[in-house]
């Protein structure tokens, strides 16, 4: 848990002097390069704050753009600093900003992925955010992921909805991060760690608990392939009959109806 402490003088105003150049070039020991085309005035990134941010990634010299959050959600992708797992380059980068910031930064492959090919970038990649625009930074609060998974692997799924839903309702809301994006982060882990019957219940409890049609098609993913992994065919298949009707990713939907349906066995007729 983030001790309280961490939260003393946080506020929406200015409160760093940081004493930067617009558009100089600044060095870290690590390597790390970035620079600053505006400074914000807003909250200072700390461990546990939830931050939004808008980038367009390139690799190398190659002037097209190779990755950019305009296609995300909002324009922007989220992250939980100190918290999340990101290169070591970009959590690093992230110590140094505040809301309201712009920058360049040109993270070496030393502080990326180094002789790895991750998500096609090349081994040995520089890695150049050009603009990396910091849109939103929370105060920075604790988060129950860990707590919750550890709820469903000594007791069930319903025991971590039913803690989860007591501090959503209770006095400690604001202490801990409970947006649905963070337990569509609880329900996808599950699933890695091969908690197939306990990621269905979750992803049914949250996405009964959203709008947000990016999440429940998420959710709905995680959950198409929990029950795949147990061979619960007909579920899988009660599950996304609907969703083949949507016009979000109805090619998807409509495709795995189809070979789910070869896959459920029908009574025999009498």
């Amino acid at each position: 848990m983030i001790s309280s402490g961490i939260y003393s003088c946080n506020n929406d105003a200015k409160q760093h002097d940081r004493n930067i150049v617009l558009n100089d070039t600044i060095t870290t020991p690590s390597g790390l390069k970035y620079i600053v085309l505006k400074e914000g005035e807003g909250r200072k990134i700390e461990d546990g704050s939830k931050v939004k941010a808008f980038t367009e990634l390139y690799i190398n010299d190659d002037e097209n753009v190779f990755w950019s959050t305009a296609t995300s959600k909002d324009s922007v992708f989220e992250f939980i600093h100190g918290k999340s797992k990101l290169i070591d380059g970009f959590a690093e980068l992230n110590n140094y900003l505040v809301e309201g910031d712009s920058v360049i930064a040109i993270i070496p492959d030393s502080l990326a992925y180094k002789d790895q090919v991750k998500n096609g970038i090349p081994p040995g990649s520089t890695l150049i955010y050009k603009p990396y625009q910091v849109r939103f930074v929370s105060q920075p609060k604790a988060v129950l992921k860990d707590t919750l998974l550890h709820i469903i692997k000594t007791k069930n799924a319903s025991e971590a909805i039913t803690f989860y839903n007591g501090i959503v309702t209770g006095n400690k809301k604001d202490i801990f991060h409970t947006d649905i994006q963070d337990m569509l982060n609880v329900v996808s882990e599950a699933f890695q760690d091969s908690l197939y019957s306990e990621s269905v219940v979750l992803a049914k409890h949250f996405i009964d608990q959203t709008d947000d049609k990016e999440i429940i098609q998420n959710l709905s993913y995680i959950s198409l392939l929990s029950l795949e992994a147990e061979n619960r065919y007909e579920e899988a298949l009660e599950l996304v009959t609907p969703l083949a009707k949507q016009a979000k990713n109805q090619e998807f939907w409509h495709d795995k109806m189809t070979e789910l349906k070869t896959k459920v066995v029908l009574p025999e007729a009498n």
